[in-house]
């Protein structure tokens, strides 16, 4: 990582109030960023379950659970499609008038299932802007064992405005977020932000190696 780009990471976690040992991967959109993180949460779900997905792939893996809101925004649905795990093989769980997730039915869920699970909560609806209750489902998101990631492209940067801090309550215990430069900062549409609590995760989803140099590796986005 360059270090405007090491300057630019600080700033942000320290303005959305993330976790210091979060590593941000600065990308093309939304799409790009919540695909960066989905595919770390893949990594370190299946490396748990006894699973390499970066040296073996998907064929024979364990299932991994996928568990979203009923009005999860299409970018997510894109990105779980980039990383081999389908845009229609999700758990859909019920949302409110709103576009909220509702706690009780995503406990219900996780109450049936078993092993490797992914649960993708929103930060800011896109037509409604309403907020998933982040802590309700972090905590039960955990219990469970599964990862927790958001997808903020919308509403994360709610988070620079202490006033607002309300409405992401419990959204910094997940273990992944993205947010989108764009919507909020006024910078180009190119500029989608994956952040990763797990930053050997996060490394080891996304980078290569380059036959030129063997003890240089090459990043498919900056970690």
């Amino acid at each position: 990582m360059a270090a405007p780009e090491e300057v630019n990471e600080a700033w942000m976690r320290d303005i959305l109030a993330l976790p210091r040992t979060t590593r941000l991967g600065f990308v093309t959109g939304a799409t790009l960023a919540n695909a960066t993180c989905l595919a770390a949460a893949r990594t370190r779900l299946l490396l748990e379950a006894g699973w390499d997905p970066d040296a073996e792939g998907l064929f024979g893996a364990p299932p991994v659970e996928v568990l979203l809101g009923a009005e999860a925004h299409s970018s997510v649905l894109a990105a779980l499609q980039l990383i081999g795990f389908g845009s229609q093989r999700v758990t859909r769980i019920e949302a409110d008038a709103e576009g909220r997730m509702q706690p009780e039915a995503l406990a219900a869920a996780l109450a049936k299932g078993h092993g490797p699970r992914l649960v993708i909560a929103q930060a800011g609806h896109v037509n409604t802007g309403a907020f998933d209750p982040a802590r309700a489902i972090v905590a039960l998101a955990k219990a469970a064992g599964a990862w927790v990631h958001v997808d903020g492209a919308f509403g994360l940067w709610t988070r620079a405005v202490p006033a607002l801090h309300g409405l992401s309550d419990g959204i910094e215990g997940a273990d992944s977020w993205v947010t989108d430069g764009h919507k909020w900062r006024l910078v180009p549409d190119e500029g989608g932000v994956a952040i990763v609590r797990d930053r050997q995760a996060h490394r080891r989803a996304m980078t290569s190696w380059a036959s030129c140099s063997p003890r240089c590796s090459i990043s498919w986005t900056i970690v």
